[in-house]
């Protein structure tokens, strides 16, 4: 398969090729495509993870926030434990 890119995105392939993230441009293109077509259209954050979304908003409010060892792992557990609709 041959594509036909615009100068632009050529530039930015080789930026992406020139950080390290990636060894080659077909690497690049791959993982754009995969990105864009394989991936869920959308996250909604209140109705995926109410818990996670409180914590998100109580966190833009707060300059610093303690945590807790485990504060991460425990809320991981209780949206594994929810059932799935």
């Amino acid at each position: 398969m041959n594509v036909s890119l615009t100068g632009e995105l050529e530039a930015v392939i080789e930026e992406k090729v020139k950080s390290g993230l990636y060894s080659s441009a077909s690497e690049v293109v791959r993982d754009a495509l995969r990105r864009a077509f394989c991936q869920p259209e959308s996250v909604d954050l209140e109705k995926d993870s109410p818990e996670l979304a409180a914590l998100v908003r109580d966190g833009a409010r707060t300059r610093r926030a303690t945590h807790n060892n485990g504060d991460v792992r425990e809320l991981f557990e209780r949206t594994q434990q929810r059932p799935r609709k």
